[in-house]
């Protein structure tokens, strides 16, 4: 739970600082954080490659495993979340049956 935490609040609260100094308004900071905080792929192959040199041992491999995957997946929920915060919608926020015309799209012969 502490390398999460860590995890998130460094690589985050870098990005979220970063874009706040650049002059981003606050929400939009928060998202830049968000969307950087994702590690996805390259950081299971980088650990994966670790642990067959032998550089981490199972235990710690496993550890970022998880926390890579949790990042990875809670990038979506929190961009929904601030996109909703700043008023903004479109497929991610809203999804496709909150606007008739996508579920006209969405569903052909539909009218």
């Amino acid at each position: 739970m502490a390398i999460l935490a860590v995890s998130i609040l460094a690589k985050g609260g870098a990005c979220w600082a970063a874009a706040r100094l650049t002059g981003q308004d606050n929400v939009t900071a928060l998202a830049v954080g968000a969307l950087m905080n994702a590690r996805g792929l390259m950081e299971l192959l980088v650990i994966n490659i670790g642990l067959q040199r032998g550089i981490i041992g199972p235990e710690l491999f496993a550890m970022l495993a998880l926390m890579t995957i949790v990042t990875t997946m809670m990038t979506v929920p929190a961009i929904d979340r601030l996109a909703r915060r700043k008023g903004l919608g479109g497929p991610i926020a809203d999804g496709p049956d909150e606007d008739p015309t996508a579920r006209a799209v969405a569903t052909p012969g539909a009218a």
